[in-house]
């Protein structure tokens, strides 16, 4: 009777430790001092917005004592690859996984394969279009095009004809926004769109566009443009030939808002709006990815504001001394941003 009791807390003893050790373990793995290995699935470095990103990413990995390695893929545009990058991080056994997406449908699979095997993941800027998702971290790009339209008609009088510049053909991006602004233009039978051009976001592209329309003797009242480098090109477009230069909207390249002070401390006329999609976005995401593995609960979707820049805090964004490249909402420090960008 004795050794059957004893054998009984024998069995109960190894229970009771067996318990604890898989706690202990439970424990470990949500990261309990050690930190947690982040996977970062970038499309592309295709430019300098996606290089400031990425930069921002490794700023937060740097300094987040809860982040013990950040492990980054570049998939250089091809959405195979980055199919294949993410089934790799997935091998790995990284705690999540953060994702700017070369295809919205095409990663849906590699995606629930994620999470399935119990990884957060958190997409951001470009997204998945999936709900089995820890969370979206995303900027209302309907309304980044929104906030411009409302500006340029404002500086129109709310007549006038109007040039618009999008950026690639078929990017959720670029449609969303220019979907945002036809929904503020349309509202004035006095505005007329003259002519829609893709320029890739591109200085070169859009320069040859704007003189070409400029050559064409077309009434421009105004200038919606996404932004990226085609706002600079179409002010210098006009400037160079001595024109008068209709409002333009813009982004927070460096190099527009160099170009909009230059004219600004010259006495022009010309005036602008400057909205932005924050390159720290990806730090944003590391963060959520970090709460969902502490365990709080964080929302399905987290929109981010729309930061703009006008005339009267220009001079607070722009950066005379680094390079056009620069993108002026940063959470970057000056000699991070200096190794990147100083010309």
């Amino acid at each position: 009777m004795i050794k059957r009791t004893a054998l009984v807390l024998l069995v109960l003893l190894a229970g009771i430790g067996f318990c604890a050790f898989a706690a202990g373990q439970q424990e470990a793995a949500a990261g309990s001092g050690d930190g947690y290995v982040i996977g970062l699935s970038n499309y592309s470095l295709g430019n300098s917005w996606r290089v400031q990103m990425m930069e921002e990413a490794r700023f937060e990995a740097d300094n987040n004592p809860m982040i013990k390695e950040l492990i980054t893929t570049e998939a250089n545009g091809d959405t195979a690859k980055q199919i294949a990058d993410i089934e790799d991080l997935i091998a790995r056994g990284v705690d999540a996984i953060c994702i700017t997406a070369s295809n919205p449908k095409a990663l849906i699979p590699v995606v629930d394969k994620a999470m399935a095997a119990g990884i957060v993941v958190v997409d951001f800027d470009n997204v998945v279009d999936t709900d089995n998702i820890t969370s979206h971290v995303i900027v209302d790009q309907i309304e980044f095009g929104r906030t411009q339209a409302m500006w340029l008609v404002e500086a129109m009088g709310g007549k006038g004809k109007v040039v618009a510049f999008n950026g690639i053909k078929g990017v959720s991006v670029s449609a969303d926004r220019y979907a945002g602004a036809v929904s503020i233009l349309d509202n004035y039978p006095d505005i007329e769109i003259i002519n829609v051009v893709y320029a890739d976001w591109d200085f070169a592209k859009a320069k040859r566009a704007m003189e070409n329309i400029i050559a064409s003797n077309a009434q421009v009242d105004g200038v919606w443009s996404q932004g990226g480098a085609m706002s600079e090109a179409v002010v210098k477009a006009y400037n160079e030939r001595g024109l008068t230069i209709p409002p333009v909207t813009g982004e927070d390249g460096n190099g527009f808002l160099k170009v909009w002070k230059k004219l600004k401390d010259q006495g022009s006329d010309f005036d602008s709006i400057a909205t932005s999609m924050p390159t720290w976005i990806s730090k944003k995401a590391m963060q959520v990815a970090i709460e969902a593995l502490e365990g709080k609960a964080v929302p399905k979707e987290i929109t981010l504001p729309i930061p703009t820049i006008t005339a009267a805090d220009l001079d607070k964004y722009v950066r005379p001394n680094l390079s056009d490249a620069f993108w002026c909402n940063s959470q970057l420090p000056d000699d991070r941003v200096k190794a990147l960008f100083e010309n």
